[in-house]
């Protein structure tokens, strides 16, 4: 997939899941992660191959201060982040979190600029009052102009998601808080799905549940998938499984990776389902896992797709910037894209950043 792996991803705090009752909430079902098939999976296609190879080339001349991420809805109906370079149609002077939602936003003159096959979710006309960043509290609260554009019922829930998930991807920002014309957004006008005042990551995003989930005892894990536009380019989409509480997020997470998607007709397994766990834990900043592949052939490059999966899913699971991976005991292996895990690899800075 085409990442760029930067420095000075913030770390942030999970919070669990708490979807079992309609409203949207940033509460937790469960402890707070702690800070302190035997079908082999088809190889990536070529040209996705080079277009992976390319992007260390691209990060040496690409200031990443001339990219917001934002999450954007894929032709299956999927919320996926999006990188995207900071246009000249633009105002300099608008803050980040309002040129994010301006991509986030039908726009007939941003429309031709975004990734083939994405669409923004926002509806045309919405309008931002204000943005507000509380950098001790890490909180960012937008408000936006009434009257609010109508959002179909069934879509409501996927735009506070793309929001939440976008807008905690400006540094420093943790929790979001919403309100049009002054007033707090209580409830979905649409929906009536009520709305916390405080949203994080915790909401979920593109939420669906494991088989024989007990409801009062639940918690939801991120995972990164793959997926492919109709052109052929590769990209990850973030999914909330909610699963039945266990004591380690992190373990569950990489456990329900190895499990793979629900929507296999859209969606692609990023891990070998014969994959083995042998060590996994959390140490300063680091999480530290060692995997066991018997397929994989010594000395054989490990598939980038897998390798980023891994690092974004344990990452966000457990709120640490950067993650340490063995393969078959081997810490000095490289993956497809020619990059070396003899050091700890830091969460990527920007997430799919696809052609346009």
């Amino acid at each position: 997939m085409r990442t760029k792996w930067l420095q000075g991803r913030r770390t942030r705090k999970w919070l669990l899941l708490a979807l079992l009752f309609p409203a949207l909430s940033a509460c937790s079902l469960g402890k707070p992660a702690d800070r302190s098939s035997s079908a082999s999976i088809d190889p990536p296609p070529l040209n996705l191959e080079e277009a992976w190879m390319q992007d260390s080339a691209e990060s040496t001349t690409m200031n990443g201060n001339d990219m917001v991420t934002v999450y954007l809805m894929d032709r299956n109906g999927y919320l996926a982040p999006m990188s995207l370079r900071e246009e000249g149609s633009l105002s300099a002077t608008t803050s980040s979190a309002e040129k994010a939602i301006a991509w986030m936003t039908v726009n007939k003159q941003l429309a031709d600029q975004l990734p083939p096959g994405f669409t923004a979710v926002l509806p045309e006309g919405t309008k931002v009052s204000s943005v507000t960043e509380n950098k001790a509290e890490r909180t960012i609260s937008v408000d936006f102009t009434a009257p609010f554009p109508g959002i179909a019922a069934s879509r409501e829930r996927k735009v506070i998601e793309a929001l939440v998930w976008t807008l905690t991807e400006l540094p420093g920002i943790d929790k979001v808080m919403l309100s049009v014309g002054g007033k707090p957004i209580r409830s979905l006008p649409s929906s009536g799905l009520p709305v916390d005042t405080v949203l994080t990551r915790g909401l979920g995003i593109n939420v669906e549940k494991a088989k024989d989930v007990q409801p009062t005892y639940s918690m939801g894990v991120t995972l990164y998938f793959s997926s492919q536009t109709a052109e052929g380019e590769g990209y990850f989409v973030p999914v909330t499984r909610l699963i039945n509480r266990q004591a380690d997020p992190a373990k569950a997470a990489l456990e329900q990776l190895i499990i793979g998607p629900q929507n296999v007709k859209t969606l692609k397994p990023v891990l070998a389902p014969n994959l083995a766990v042998e060590k996994l834990s959390l140490l300063a900043d680091t999480v530290n896992v060692a995997l066991k592949d018997d397929d994989l052939t010594p000395k054989s490059p490990v598939s980038s797709d897998m390798m980023e999966a891994l690092v974004l899913t344990l990452t966000e699971a457990t709120g640490a910037p950067q993650v340490s991976v063995v393969m078959n005991g081997d810490d000095s292996f490289t993956d497809s894209a020619d990059r070396s895990y003899e050091r700890p690899v830091i969460r990527p800075a920007y997430v799919n950043v696809l052609s346009r």
